[in-house]
């Protein structure tokens, strides 16, 4: 409601605007026109915008709202314009811009919800930068030599699902960032993108302090798997999959996100879009994620293993070179939000990112 006011706010202002250009325009005005080049790109990406715009992804108010800005600002740009009045159409037509995305049906604020996430772009180096707000690194580290001796892998770079880059890993190669508080939110939702060469029990996906933080994977028979560490005093740890064998398939992209409602007490899994299984209080003993590490202390966020080397000789006896907990495939577009996204937003980003 506050956005349409908004933007009705912004086309009343830019119609007393316009007709002050249009009617300050004598002939004997000695206006110097200016540089109309961004301003025309602007409405060439607005006209985009507006043409792609259904009521499928936006309430029909906020589209004829919108439209009719984009009209006021081409009347506008039609006549002689300083660069004065050519910039405050530009800011005025980028605001109505960014008004109208925020009203779309799935819509996500990643600069307030987006609390990591990485594209994998970079194609070359050993290092992976986050586009999120906060610029977390994640860097190669090779697999557990003491496991996996010399077979032993560092992350490669792959095509990605959208034909960018990602990350491809084996033989315990993973990608590392330092801990901060951000990855434990009190809500959280994990969307990524996944292309699995095998499926296998132990295809750990990201872990932040495995069994003691959270971790997520898929299993041997194709079902993407989350454990947390939740605030309940007894039983803590809980275990969920989406209870649907061969929703993940290895040799294809899979999209996963997994939502965590603190709140409501509502683990979801969702699969290329699609919401997959709810796990509740009564079902499951759903409980809001634990924010304290103590034990062990925070360990580095993981991106394709389930713990650094220390981890796995001091805590994971079990651990062998087959069954060390590592992914085999290749992971892309990995983002960790602060709130459960809906099942419009995990259906938006599905749409948004797939092949």
């Amino acid at each position: 409601m506050k956005n349409l006011m908004k933007l009705q706010t912004l086309l009343l202002m830019l119609i007393v605007s316009s007709v002050m250009i249009l009617g300050s325009c004598k002939k004997d005005d000695p206006i110097v026109e200016g540089d109309k080049t961004a301003l025309n790109a602007l409405i060439v990406q607005a006209d985009v915008l507006a043409a792609g715009a259904t009521p499928s992804a936006y309430p029909q108010t906020a589209i004829d709202n919108f439209k009719a800005v984009l009209a006021t600002v081409k009347t506008a740009a039609a006549t002689k314009l300083t660069q004065v009045e050519i910039n405050n159409l530009v800011t005025q037509l980028t605001e109505a811009m960014a008004t109208f995305r925020s009203q779309a049906y799935g819509y996500i604020n990643e600069a307030l919800n987006l609390n990591a996430g990485w594209h994998f772009d970079e194609g070359t180096g050993t290092t992976a930068t986050a586009f999120s707000t906060v610029k977390h690194v994640a860097t190669f580290v090779k697999g557990n030599v003491a496991l996996l001796g010399a077979d032993a892998m560092l992350p490669t770079w792959v095509t990605g699902v959208k034909g960018g880059n990602a990350v491809l890993l084996n033989k315990g190669a993973n990608l590392q960032v330092p801990y901060t508080t951000s990855f434990l939110p009190v809500d959280i939702s994990i969307s990524v993108w996944i292309k699995p060469t095998e499926l296998y029990e132990h295809n750990y996906i990201i872990s932040q302090n495995y069994w003691q933080g959270y971790k997520l994977q898929t299993q041997g028979g194709g079902k993407p798997f989350f454990t947390y560490k939740s605030t309940k005093a007894v039983d803590p740890i809980i275990n969920a999959d989406n209870e649907m064998d061969h929703s993940i398939r290895a040799g294809f992209w899979n999209h996963i996100v997994i939502t965590l409602n603190g709140t409501t007490k509502e683990l979801k899994f969702y699969v290329d879009g699609t919401l997959t299984k709810t796990w509740t209080e009564a079902t499951k003993g759903i409980a809001p994620l634990i924010q304290t590490l103590t034990n062990p202390a925070p360990q580095p966020f993981i991106i394709g293993c389930v713990a650094t080397d220390a981890e796995v000789a001091a805590n994971m006896s079990w651990a062998t070179a087959d069954n060390h907990g590592y992914f085999k495939g290749a992971i892309d577009e990995l983002k960790i939000y602060n709130i459960a996204l809906t099942d419009g937003q995990v259906s938006k980003l599905y749409n948004d990112e797939k092949p």
